[in-house]
């Protein structure tokens, strides 16, 4: 599971009182992607971190989640989530209207260089066929794949896709996933399945209730799944992703529903020793 992404994933969460949070799946994403130099990881944090301050001050309602890699290559994934394309064009108007925010962005931008050598971008579209309920888990890591599919083979990852879920569903499962399909930024057809996990304890999770998938459904039935990967698969990448505090921008919402982990945001400031 690769993230030319990332998974900035961020979660849109609806909180009730009295009840766990319940998140949904955000219908846009714009995944960017940073190549950070060695050992600028610490000074490049910093400076992300006065990136999010800005956003923060300013109150733009265009938040972020900021992820770093469990393991792989020295890279950082931002992640931002929209209800339509329409929201990126949205966010670009907001930045031209609060030229203060703007200059300080590109100042922060211009710092940035001392610690990158590469920066990209792709869309994402929720494909809402394909994808399943988070319920009410807070997630803190992201699992993800990056599928290149091979052209004009849409229709056998889809049937694919739809196949596991029946097949984990037919074991007993609770599926919890969200698939994408990009739209701009990348080779096409390419699709971004993303897993949810509130600690690494879940990756292991994962992988059981795979294992308990594979024995439910029968050599037959995974011979045939394996088929239909192998005859529209080009390609796939496999990313664990951390989300880092300081380097996101959360909603109200979802501080609210993990505050210690979110405390570089929810903590109140010590206050003043009295003047003697």
């Amino acid at each position: 599971m690769d993230t030319r992404i990332l998974l900035c994933l961020t979660l849109g969460t609806a909180l009730m009182a009295g009840e766990p949070p319940a998140l949904r799946w955000p219908k846009v994403l714009r995944i960017g992607v940073e190549d950070v130099k060695p050992g600028k990881e610490a000074a490049h944090q910093k400076n992300e971190f006065a990136w999010s301050k800005v956003f923060a001050q300013a109150k733009s309602p265009y938040h972020f989640l900021g992820l770093v890699p469990v393991v792989g290559s020295n890279q950082a994934t931002w992640v931002w989530f929209y209800d339509s394309l329409a929201g990126l064009e949205a966010q670009q108007a907001y930045m031209e209207k609060h030229p203060a925010l703007k200059a300080q962005v590109e100042a922060l931008a211009l710092k940035d260089a001392e610690f990158i050598t590469n920066y990209s971008s792709v869309a994402y579209v929720l494909r809402g066929d394909l994808s399943r309920d988070i319920g009410t888990l807070v997630p803190r890591f992201y699992w993800t794949s990056t599928i290149q599919v091979k052209p004009g083979h849409d229709a056998e990852f889809t049937a694919g896709a739809k196949k596991y879920a029946e097949l984990y569903e037919k074991a007993g499962l609770k599926p919890r996933w969200g698939v994408y399909q990009a739209v701009a930024g990348t080779a096409n057809p390419t699709f971004l399945w993303v897993v949810p996990l509130h600690s690494l304890a879940d990756a292991d999770a994962t992988m059981a209730d795979d294992e308990k998938m594979a024995r439910s459904a029968g050599p037959e039935e995974l011979k045939g799944l394996s088929k239909l990967v192998a005859d529209c698969f080009l390609r796939e990448d496999a990313q664990l992703l951390a989300v880092d505090p300081k380097m996101s921008y959360p909603p109200a919402d979802d501080m609210a529903a993990d505050p210690e982990f979110w405390k570089v945001w929810t903590a109140k400031p010590a206050a003043k020793a009295a003047a003697k």
